[in-house]
């Protein structure tokens, strides 16, 4: 069933002005395609069976790494790619490098571009502690990377489990924190940095990734990321910059020369995890240059609301002390109506919070709300109320029990669930909705300008009684 707004609906894809790596006003919307050990559920056989029905809502889709891993790349393993071992290997736990290939083509087939997890802060051996595989990446180029690729403070030079191995590692000191799962690569070396170009390149030129989502990238140089998205000229490029601090995520990012995107984890723990959570309105915002309250995060502050991915959860964030334990749909109506690209968890549009993602993306659509979109927090205390502007028009968000039900004026009820609401501007009140499914018959009516309290569960949207279809 076809779940659609209208064609003021326009895809982000489509409307927004292109720029490397951080796209400019980006309408956008991410999909995390996977979770941790969902390799049944969201390998990728199965993610090209649902591309339709995700192009309907999302315009990214982000992977999980697709290279053979640690203990071997048997489809259906239990090793979800973060120790990878052979980067030139692309049949992994996820499926066959065929399989990806088809995935890919089929997400592109529907309009859905897709990120790469690359993870090379570190990688594992072979099957010791520094015997690499060679990489071949045919036309890119051949590469083997030794002990002397390895930085000199990683364990195989402290730890005696290294054996033969032990004290071998010669490269520069590490340029960021140590990942003792596996050894971590010398950056600061020219092969390492050609490896690391030729590999995303390959990648993008044989596999056909739009863009890049880098791992643990707290384990070297942010310049590093910066170096290897002005080689590739990815679409999107989001670092996972695992830190609460607004300052710390904004240096990341400025450590890049601004060719990367961060994950929000600022915004996560104030507005969400601190704030939403725990029924503490206040946190949900923070005030920019001290005039205006804006959405709590990087995207409180317009230098950085274009490089921040917003997000809920991850596949890290969900099995651990970090997950968000408020009620799920009031964190995405938050997301969804504030600047950044936000990314829906796999696991959040599967289960019972599905329905009111859907209506919340569609409204957020509907209004044009991107990434740099001014959002302005107007109240902040017994509940959370936001007013967003867009590409084409304004929507009024609502989150908290004791939120008023009532229209504002000049704006009307385009979805609603426990404790939240989203109002869109009266500029937009062509959009209305059937109160039947598309399989009912006849589902075309007249509605002459009346409006839809909130979107129906499926069904396809009328404007001034045409039938528009618009995923």
């Amino acid at each position: 069933m076809k779940r659609i707004l209208t064609l003021l609906a326009l895809l982000p894809i489509l409307s927004a002005p292109l720029s490397a790596q951080a796209p400019v006003e980006s309408e956008d919307v991410m999909l995390q395609g996977f979770y941790w050990d969902s390799q049944k559920e969201t390998g990728w056989q199965a993610l090209a069976a649902a591309a339709p029905e995700i192009a309907r809502h999302f315009t990214l889709v982000w992977l999980p790494p697709s290279a053979s891993a640690e203990g071997g790349g048997a489809v259906g393993g239990t090793n979800v790619g973060y120790h990878p071992r052979q980067w030139n290997n692309q049949t992994s736990c996820w499926g066959t490098a065929d399989d990806l290939r088809t995935l890919i083509a089929t997400l592109h087939a529907h309009d859905v571009r897709v990120l790469a997890d690359i993870v090379i802060n570190h990688r594992a051996g072979d099957s010791d502690w520094g015997n690499f595989t060679a990489d071949d990446f045919g036309t890119y180029g051949n590469y083997q990377l030794t002990a002397e690729h390895i930085c000199r403070t990683d364990e195989m030079n402290t730890n005696t489990s290294a054996g033969k191995w032990y004290g071998k590692a010669t490269g520069a000191a590490d340029t960021g924190e140590d990942w003792g799962g596996a050894r971590d690569l010398d950056h600061t070396s020219a092969y390492v940095q050609n490896d690391c170009k030729a590999y995303l390149a390959w990648l993008r030129g044989d596999f056909g990734y739009d863009g890049w989502r880098y791992d643990f990238v707290k384990g070297f140089g942010a310049e590093y990321v910066g170096l290897y998205n002005e080689a590739t000229s990815p679409y999107l490029s989001v670092g996972e910059y695992w830190d609460g601090s607004y300052d710390k995520v904004a240096a990341w990012i400025e450590g890049t020369g601004r060719r990367s995107m961060a994950f929000d984890f600022p915004m996560k723990y104030a507005a969400l995890n601190d704030g939403l959570a725990k029924g503490n309105y206040s946190k949900m915002s923070w005030i920019e240059d001290q005039t205006t309250w804006r959405p709590a995060g990087m995207i409180h502050h317009h230098n950085y609301n274009r490089y921040a991915v917003t997000f809920v959860d991850n596949h890290d964030t969900y099995r651990d002390g970090n997950k968000f334990n408020g009620y799920v749909a009031q964190a995405y109506a938050f997301i969804l109506s504030s600047p950044g690209v936000p990314c829906v968890f796999w696991p959040h549009w599967q289960g019972s919070d599905r329905e009111a993602i859907e209506q919340q993306i569609a409204v957020r659509r509907a209004a044009g709300i991107h990434s740099e979109s001014p959002v302005e927090v107007t109240v902040r205390s017994n509940y959370y109320e936001s007013l967003a502007r867009g590409h084409r028009g304004n929507l009024v968000t609502r989150i908290g029990s004791a939120a008023p039900t009532a229209a504002p004026e000049g704006y009307w009820l385009a979805a609603s669930g426990t404790g939240w609401s989203m109002y869109l501007s009266d500029n937009l009140s062509g959009i209305t909705a059937p109160l039947a499914p598309e399989s009912a018959a006849p589902a075309v009516y007249s509605l002459d300008g009346r409006r839809c309290p909130t979107p129906p569960s499926a069904g396809v949207y009328v404007v001034n009684g045409t039938k528009r279809v618009v995923r």
